[in-house]
Formats: structure tokens, C-alpha cells, sequence
């Protein structure tokens, strides 16, 4: 199976890029980053199809949040944001609301309960637009540990091997976000459903554009992807066997980290940063 791996890092309005090296002919490749230049990042150079964005909902301060997101429209439309309940027969809105917005996030809160439910969010705009979250199994009967609510078990056993290894320099552990995971679990997605493998989106979006368009406001950003490794143990070995990845994983200055796991390939995703 092909494995590969690339690394990119953002610093505020700079960007440093680890340049991949180019691959050997063998069963096994790492693009590891063989050099790094600072360059600017010119925003907005790139057309974004308008599109709505549904985050899976999180347990925060006693209520369940559910998220959604309008991004690269030109026009005004009335955003909704859904949560809603799994059950059986049609499945009920628990929390609903709307607003008149061009590109805008949009955030809905329902008091939570001690029984565990099945949370899902859908956005949809008066143009026809629509998207739905996984559906995330939540409750209030007891606090939430790192990366409940919205992460996989393997995107899980990802940010804890990363903070193991973190420890051994010193640094502290890097929190799961919300927000980046979102960012890291669509170009997962992405890069699995249309067999590509780069930093960069089919639509020519760049990960920090990802990173800011799944609404998280840093200073610095990283992002680390691999293919072709079955395991988290795995892939988070094989990136600290590559300088530029393991420069992303020990860089003390981040404090959030959003991980993303597509079965297919498998395709891994690290996305970091520290907010403003």
C-alpha cells in the first residue's frame, strides 16, 4: 500500500511551507518537507463555490451547540440552523434559528439532558442549499472527556499519541477543537472521495483558507496529511519519522489541534493552531 505524508505551517498573514521532497519508487513513500521559505498568502485569490456547512454538535457549558456555516456566496440569503433529535418515525427540531447573512457562521443552543441522545445539525439557505451532520450520541450526565462529541475513536487515539510524544519536550498537550476538527475531517473526506492527495483543495483553497472558512481565528496554523496508514499508532509514528511533519507535531506555540480520519485510504489529516 502507498503511504504518503505532506506538512504545511502558517504563521499569521505568513505562511512557511515544507516543500515535499520528491518521492522514491518504492512501496512505501514519505513526502517529507526538505526545506522551508516564508511566503505571504494572498487571500481571497481563489473563487470558492457557495456552499453551506453543517457541523456536528458539541456539548459546551450544559448545552448542545449546533453550528452551521455560509461560505463563498456573493449574495444574501436566510441562513437556518437545525438541531434535531434522532428517533423513531420523523425526527424532531429540538433548537432552531435564522438570519439574513452573505458568508456568516450560525449557532444554535439546547439545554442538554442526562440521557444520551442522538444530536444531528442541518444548514440550509433560502437558495436551496443544504447539509447535514453526523449524528453525535450526547449527554450532560457526566463531563465530557478530550475529543467526546465529535471525534472518532481513531481521531481520538491521533490527538493522544500526538500529546504523548509532545510531553517528552515538554510542550502541552494540544486540546482537540471543534473547529479544526471540522476543518481536518472535510479535507479527509475530500481527498478519499475524489483520489487527490495535497495541501490543497480541488476548489484551490489552501488549509489555512479551510482552517478560517470552519471559523477558528488563529495566529499560527500547521497542517500535517498521510495516506496509506491502517492505524493512528501508525500514522502519527510515521510522521514523527519526517522533520517537517514532527516539526509541526513539537511546535510548543500550538495549543489546538483538530485531527480527521477518512477510511478510505485510510487519508489522515492534522490540522493546528493557536486561536487569537
Amino acid at each position: 500500500m502507498r503511504k504518503q505524508l505532506q506538512a504545511w505551517a502558517c504563521l499569521g498573514c505568513l505562511a512557511t511551507l515544507n516543500i515535499p521532497a520528491p518521492t522514491a519508487q518504492a512501496a512505501t513513500t514519505l513526502t517529507a518537507a526538505a526545506e522551508q521559505a516564508s511566503t505571504v498568502q494572498q487571500a481571497g485569490t481563489v473563487q470558492q463555490a457557495c456552499r453551506v456547512l453543517a457541523a456536528r454538535p458539541v456539548v459546551s457549558g450544559g448545552v448542545v451547540r449546533g453550528t452551521v456555516t455560509r461560505t463563498g456566496c456573493s449574495d444574501q440569503a436566510r441562513l437556518r440552523v437545525r438541531i434535531k433529535v434522532s428517533a423513531s418515525g420523523t425526527d424532531p427540531v429540538v433548537k432552531s434559528g435564522s438570519k439574513v447573512v452573505s458568508n456568516a457562521r450560525l449557532t444554535a443552543k439546547v439545554r442538554c439532558t442526562p440521557t444520551a441522545r442522538r444530536y444531528y445539525v442541518v444548514a440550509l439557505d433560502s437558495q436551496g442549499r443544504a447539509e447535514q451532520s453526523r449524528p453525535v450520541r450526547l449527554s450532560c450526565g457526566r463531563p465530557a472527556s478530550a475529543g467526546a462529541g465529535f471525534a472518532s475513536a481513531p481521531e481520538t487515539a491521533v490527538v493522544r499519541l500526538t500529546n504523548q510524544a509532545r510531553l517528552a519536550k515538554g510542550c502541552r498537550p494540544l486540546v482537540h477543537d471543534a473547529k479544526l476538527h471540522l476543518a481536518a475531517e472535510r479535507h479527509s473526506a475530500d481527498m478519499a472521495a475524489n483520489n487527490y492527495f495535497s495541501h490543497e483543495s480541488r476548489d484551490g483553497r489552501t488549509f489555512d483558507q479551510r482552517i478560517r472558512a470552519a471559523g477558528f481565528a488563529f495566529r499560527a496554523a500547521g497542517e500535517n496529511i498521510a495516506k496509506g496508514q491502517p492505524s493512528a499508532a501508525s500514522v502519527v509514528r510515521a510522521w514523527l519519522n519526517s522533520p517537517g511533519h514532527r516539526a509541526n507535531i513539537m511546535n510548543c506555540s500550538y495549543t489546538r489541534i483538530g485531527v480527521g480520519h477518512a477510511a478510505k485510504g485510510p487519508t489522515w489529516t492534522q490540522d493546528f493552531g493557536t486561536p487569537r
